[in-house]
């Protein structure tokens, strides 16, 4: 049986590089990278974009790591810890608010009948960056708003949101999905008639559970939800694993320092305003390419319950490249100096007169070639990977569905192939040969395949589009 593809190598920016680091597997290194890009890019929030599809994508993200109990998802633990520092400090303006607020209000109701003349003190809003999934609908939008559009949702068991979304007063599915889109939130209160907004929403999500767990989530593929997720699936561990390899290390110390050095990062980017990807024509090219391709691969292994994740995959894909672009950009010891390097990754993106003045509040950012390649490989697995989750939800319209070995086949044989190549790659990959042939016949009868001439030469349908 073919094996779920891992992250290809790749040099990724020094921060992720660090944190991959801590992975004792090859699953470990892939679900810690996801990890660390999802909680690091909700921190960037609005001051990091992305032009895509005509909107201003932010690298907020939906992952979902899945895994057998027991088969080292623990190790996303530690990811929360990289954004415990922003948190902190909201939480820690939240304590001073209130202590002012608190003073106000005594010094208002000791007023006596004066108190007319002036306005009440406002409780300050309950601010902060880490929301917990144990929570109901109103809550959660009300922690976003709070913290202006803004959060984080970590939670080691996916059941916990599965919770909140099926209880009576959490049915907020519909909120994962307009946040993703960066789109308008709203709620309305009838008993206090409370009316609240927010006009963009900046939300990510960071989940892990057992392949159980994922229904209970995602009820079927034509939930919204399930395109809007990066999955990542990891394999069972068949045998002992000793867990006195690494000694004295402090994990959860390391990754806390590596939190605080990452504030810091994060306070620097944000004192300068919003950075914007500008990919060359090159590198829109070599997306798009590789994208219709993968949209017609998963057109022929699932018909059409996979276009909307592959078109969600390629909104994703452009977010990581934002924000590994401002990484890589970070690493500079001088990032914002304009004659610190002959081939800036960072520019102004503000007339003339205003660098002049030394006020620059809007950066462009270029992505390095080899940083543009390794995010763009991470499509393929990511895309293996959510079509394996896809096998765990109920079908749709579509009875067929194939499984990521015959997805993987027929993608081995490329656009145009022969019945003998067939035979050939069936004997490569050890998979029955008859097998292998009523892929193809089933393929042909499903209008995805033509056969050409009559002897024995195919071409995947939509490729003559």
């Amino acid at each position: 049986k073919q094996p779920l593809p891992t992250f290809p190598a790749a040099d990724w920016p020094e921060l992720l590089q660090r944190i991959m680091s801590y992975g004792s597997t090859d699953a470990q290194n892939d679900v810690m990278l996801l990890g660390a890009l999802t909680a690091l890019g909700s921190c960037m929030e609005r001051y990091v974009r992305c032009p895509y599809g005509g909107k201003l994508q932010s690298p907020c993200m939906q992952s979902f790591i899945i895994a057998l109990p027991a088969s080292g998802k623990s190790a996303l633990s530690s990811i929360r810890l990289l954004v415990d520092p922003i948190h902190d400090q909201l939480r820690a303006e939240w304590a001073e608010e209130i202590k002012a607020y608190k003073k106000a209000k005594a010094a208002y109701e000791a007023m006596g009948k004066e108190r007319s003349k002036i306005d009440a003190p406002q409780i300050p809003a309950n601010k902060m960056f880490l929301i917990a999934g144990n929570n109901t609908g109103t809550g959660i939008l009300q922690n976003i708003m709070d913290a202006n559009g803004t959060g984080f949702i970590c939670e080691s068991e996916a059941d916990t949101l599965s919770t909140a979304i099926g209880s009576d007063y959490g049915h907020w599915s519909d909120t994962l999905r307009k946040a993703f889109d960066h789109d308008r939130l709203s709620y309305n209160r009838r008993t206090d008639q409370e009316y609240r907004e927010i006009k963009k929403s900046y939300l990510s999500v960071l989940l892990s559970g057992t392949p159980a767990q994922v229904k209970a989530l995602i009820p079927s593929a034509e939930n919204g939800l399930f395109s809007r997720q990066l999955f990542y699936y990891m394999p069972g561990i068949w045998q002992w694993v000793s867990q006195f390899t690494t000694g004295d290390i402090d994990i959860e110390e390391i990754f806390t320092t590596i939190g605080l050095d990452w504030k810091k990062k994060l306070d620097l980017l944000k004192a300068h305003g919003l950075h914007t990807l500008r990919l060359t024509d090159e590198q829109k090219q070599e997306f798009d390419t590789l994208f219709s391709a993968l949209f017609t691969r998963s057109g022929i292994a699932n018909g059409n319950e996979m276009y909307s994740f592959v078109a969600r995959l390629g909104v994703n894909t452009c977010r990581i490249m934002a924000e590994v672009a401002v990484l890589r950009a970070l690493e500079s010891a001088q990032p914002y100096q304009l004659k610190a390097s002959s081939t800036p990754l960072l520019t102004p993106d503000i007339p003339d007169d205003n660098i002049k003045d030394g006020i620059i509040t809007r950066w462009d950012v270029k992505i390095t070639p080899s940083d543009f390649k390794a995010v763009l490989q991470l499509a393929e697995p990511l895309y293996c990977h959510a079509m394996h989750i896809l096998s765990f939800l109920p079908p749709t319209e579509i009875s067929r569905r194939a499984n990521v070995e015959r997805d993987f086949f027929f993608m081995k044989l490329g656009t145009t192939f022969t019945r003998k190549q067939v035979r050939e790659q069936a004997a490569v990959m050890g998979i029955k040969e008859n097998t292998a042939l009523i892929w193809l016949k089933r393929l042909v009868d499903y209008g995805d395949l033509v056969h050409v001439d009559g002897k024995g030469n195919y071409m995947i349908a939509r490729a003559r589009v």
